[in-house]
């Protein structure tokens, strides 16, 4: 007489549930599809929409970005052979065409920068504000340091000094954080702010090699700035 296997009956009362529950799961997906077909269909088309467009619009920038490559090199042409005013007047237009590309912050350095040469502190403002107020890449620090010149040729010293010490504090670049103290520290002096751009003068002193050629002039102007308070 053979022996019954519980194991083996409830194994296979299981299978024949779970193929029981899948063939119900797919007739009730069935049923939905069909009941739904408009919406599938108009979801279908929008994800197509969605995607093309996502394509597009990379398309699209990839195109904008060659466009403003290109046109950047031509105004550096008209740069070096110094028609310097019909370069202002391309990258102008040149931020209004291509502003918010990859190339919108080295055009407004640029810009910056020619008017700053040409003695036009204010329209440098106005072009490296948005850029150079809080820097953290390369172009947006050097940016800055130009935004910090033309603050100063406005006579706006606290900004200027802020803005020379900012970029103090986010550069990764010896010589462009000891620009900033420098330029921070001038500052301060000019403002009868002796011990503060004493300060900032030891500051240099100390990142720099006990026997750097540059400390020479540091040293002079901290005895400078002590001897004309004792005066």
């Amino acid at each position: 007489m053979s022996k019954r296997n519980p194991g083996a009956r409830r194994t296979s009362q299981d299978s024949h549930d779970a193929d029981d529950s899948f063939v119900v799961g797919v007739l009730e997906a069935s049923s939905w599809a069909k009941a739904n077909q408009q919406l599938m269909t108009v979801a279908g088309v929008l994800l197509a929409i969605v995607i093309a467009g996502g394509f597009y619009y990379m398309n699209y920038r990839s195109q904008l970005n060659e466009g403003a490559a290109e046109s950047l090199e031509m105004i550096y042409q008209s740069i070096s052979i110094n028609d310097t005013e019909g370069a202002k007047i391309d990258l102008a237009t040149f931020l209004d065409r291509f502003g918010g590309t990859a190339y919108d912050g080295e055009a407004r350095m640029v810009l910056g920068e020619l008017y700053l040469e040409s003695g036009d502190p204010q329209q440098a403002l106005a072009v490296l504000e948005p850029i150079g107020q809080s820097p953290g890449s390369p172009i947006e620090l050097q940016s800055a340091a130009l935004l910090a010149r033309a603050y100063e040729q406005e006579s706006r010293w606290d900004e200027a000094e802020d803005t020379y010490l900012s970029i103090a504090n986010r550069s990764d670049l010896d010589f462009q954080i000891r620009d900033a103290l420098v330029g921070a520290a001038r500052i301060r002096s000019a403002q009868g702010n002796g011990d503060g751009a004493i300060a900032l003068y030891e500051q240099v002193l100390g990142d720099l090699d006990e026997n750097s050629p540059d400390r020479g002039q540091y040293e002079m102007r901290i005895e400078e700035i002590r001897s004309g308070s004792r005066t």
